[in-house]
């Protein structure tokens, strides 16, 4: 099975950002029917620092799970956002950053 890793903009002009040695990370996992991940990752383009890390489909089942990584202080924004536009889905687990690196076998923080 194969992934993406991507980040799009859109065309969006997102102001500066914090720090992101300062920032609290957090990985929201969602999964939702294949044609409303667009749908999602619209929605999430105008919310500063966020952005889907992984687009992992399953195509038996016609699903997407989408790891979007973003500020802890957003999460109930992000949320909000996936709620409002896609009408069914799966809202999984919010990890910190940290566990999901070692989830996916890394010990340090690459680029922070």
């Amino acid at each position: 099975m194969a992934y993406a890793a991507y980040c799009e903009s859109f065309g969006a002009i997102v102001p500066a950002a914090p720090s992101p040695a300062r920032l609290k990370w957090r990985v929201l996992d969602v999964t939702v029917q294949s044609l409303h991940a667009l749908l999602v990752r619209r929605a999430l383009v105008n919310c500063p620092g966020t952005g889907i890390l992984r687009c992992i489909p399953r195509q038996e089942e016609h699903l997407v799970r989408l790891e979007i990584r973003l500020p802890a202080h957003r999460a109930d924004e992000v949320m909000h956002r996936i709620m409002t536009c896609v009408p069914d889905g799966e809202i999984g687990h919010l990890t910190l950053w940290r566990c999901h690196l070692q989830r996916h076998g890394l010990t340090h923080e690459p680029g922070l």
